[in-house]
């Protein structure tokens, strides 16, 4: 065999190596560490994606920007908002990409704030046409609104009485992971139905049923499998698991986050007040400040008295003295 084809071999090999895995994946794509990871080092994987999401053919992705890639291993802390996808697309549209599993109390004000966030993307003096389009999606694994079991959901601003799109340049799409069955037949035309059956696979052999019939599910699967060969990065699902499992524990048994307390107390007036947590916490600074601020007063004038009544006494002496 020359040794070209020995390469060529070799690396189709490598590209089909996930085909030996089998049982049960350590973690599936909903841990939102690998989904970050994997995207990040398959630009393939990613276009893939995005061009599902967007109904876009792969002509059409000229250019994917990650504005925020992480180092591979190392930890993140417990923010979400790092291992979102923040995408700059054909270099004059931002993407927010966010893996979701766990039930989120005020999701929809959050994904607001950080569509928000993004859409404010004018540098200083910059004229409102160059505004870039902003598009927030969430692909999340829980009940978005009561009885509402849509797959694929796509929010905008319009009029509400005849329906006119405000601007196509700020909006929300949501992928339910529970609501696969409700796949219309443009979501299974842009296999959005495979990617979320992707997401959720559990064990080799479902991911690689799900490669036998989509293309872009090799690529994705021979990227988890190299990636879960990381022993760091195995350690960071871990602790994002962790991480969520524990808020999801904390969240079941009443105990709101300061995330959430700041949402609710911040949107019951229309974003009077700010957030709850941040008033209260505040308020509460501004308690104890204010009784240590007392507590020195009381001191200070104690002390001025005690020296007021010392200087009266060495007058007395003196005078006594004279």
């Amino acid at each position: 065999m020359s040794k070209s084809k020995k390469q060529n071999t070799d690396v189709k090999a490598e590209e089909m190596a996930f085909m030996n895995a089998t049982g049960k994946l350590e973690y599936t794509l909903m841990n939102d560490y690998l989904f970050h990871v994997v995207m990040q080092r398959n630009e393939k994987v990613l276009r893939g994606l995005i061009g599902s999401l967007l109904s876009l053919t792969q002509d059409e992705i000229v250019s994917v920007e990650l504005k925020n890639p992480i180092v591979p291993g190392q930890a993140v802390g417990d923010k979400e908002i790092i291992l979102d996808l923040m995408i700059i697309l054909n270099g004059e549209r931002f993407l927010n990409i966010e893996m979701q599993v766990n039930k989120q109390k005020y999701w929809e004000e959050r994904s607001l704030i950080y569509l928000c966030r993004n859409f404010d993307n004018l540098s200083q003096g910059d004229n409102y046409s160059k505004v870039m389009p902003c598009l927030h999606i969430g692909i999340i694994d829980f009940d978005l609104f009561e009885g509402m079991s849509e797959f694929y959901s796509r929010y905008r601003i319009r009029n509400i009485r005849d329906g006119r799109i405000y601007t196509d340049k700020f909006g929300i799409n949501v992928l339910n992971l529970k609501c696969i069955g409700n796949a219309t037949d443009d979501d299974k035309e842009n296999e959005l139905d495979a990617w979320a059956r992707l997401f959720k696979a559990k064990t080799w052999e479902e991911i690689k049923m799900i490669a036998n019939q989509h293309d872009f599910a090799k690529e994705a699967a021979n990227s988890i499998y190299a990636v879960s060969s990381d022993e760091a990065i195995r350690l960071q699902c871990e602790a994002r698991e962790r991480y969520e499992r524990d808020w999801a524990n904390s969240y079941e048994s009443g105990f709101e986050t300061g995330f959430d307390d700041g949402f609710k107390d911040g949107y019951k007036d229309g974003f009077e007040g700010g957030f709850k947590d941040g008033v209260e916490q505040e308020q509460a600074n501004t308690k104890r400040e204010k009784m240590r601020a007392d507590e020195a007063e009381l001191k200070l004038n104690e002390a001025s008295k005690q020296l007021e009544a010392a200087l009266k006494e060495i007058e007395q002496l003196k005078g006594s003295k004279a």
